[in-house]
C-alpha cells in the first residue's frame, strides 16, 4: 500500500476510534496484555518494539527500556504512526490505557497485526515492579 494511502487509511481510522468503544473480534493479533505479559514478550523477543504514546515530559520522568516515543498529542502523530512497519509486532502503552486504547482501535482499521496493548498503561507497569528507565 503506497505510503500516502496508508496515511489516510490510518487516520481515517483514527478520526473512527474517538467514536467507536470495543475492538472487532477480527482484530485477533490486535490484543489487551497485562504488563507481565508483554515484559515476558520482550525479554522473549528483542525485536518487538515498544511504543509509548505519552508526551515527552512524561516519558522523561520513566518508560520501557528501549521505547520509541510518538506523542499523542503532536500534530505530527499519525504521520509517525503511519511510518512504522505494520509487519513488526508492537507492544504498546500510554499512562492509563485511554489513548492507547483509542490507539488499537485505529490500528484494527490498517494493516498492523501484530499490536499488544497494555491497557494498564505505564502505571501498571511500574505498580507491578517491573524494570523501567527514569
Amino acid at each position: 500500500m503506497p505510503f500516502d494511502q496508508t496515511r489516510r487509511s490510518f487516520i481515517g481510522a483514527a478520526t473512527l476510534a474517538l467514536l467507536l468503544h470495543p475492538l472487532p473480534a477480527s482484530a485477533a493479533n490486535l490484543r489487551d496484555v497485562t504488563p507481565e505479559a508483554a515484559y515476558e514478550a520482550l525479554e522473549a523477543d528483542p525485536s518487538i518494539v515498544v511504543l509509548d504514546i505519552r508526551t515527552p515530559g512524561e516519558f522523561s520522568r520513566g518508560h520501557v527500556k528501549g521505547a520509541v516515543n510518538i506523542d499523542y498529542y503532536a500534530d505530527d502523530f499519525a504521520d509517525r504512526i503511519a511510518e512504522l512497519d505494520p509487519q513488526k509486532t508492537y507492544v504498546m502503552y500510554c499512562q492509563a490505557g485511554g489513548r492507547s486504547h483509542a490507539l488499537m482501535r485505529a490500528f484494527s482499521q490498517t494493516e498492523f497485526s501484530d499490536v499488544m496493548h497494555i491497557p494498564a498503561g505505564f502505571s501498571g507497569w511500574r505498580r507491578e515492579g517491573l524494570p523501567f528507565v527514569e
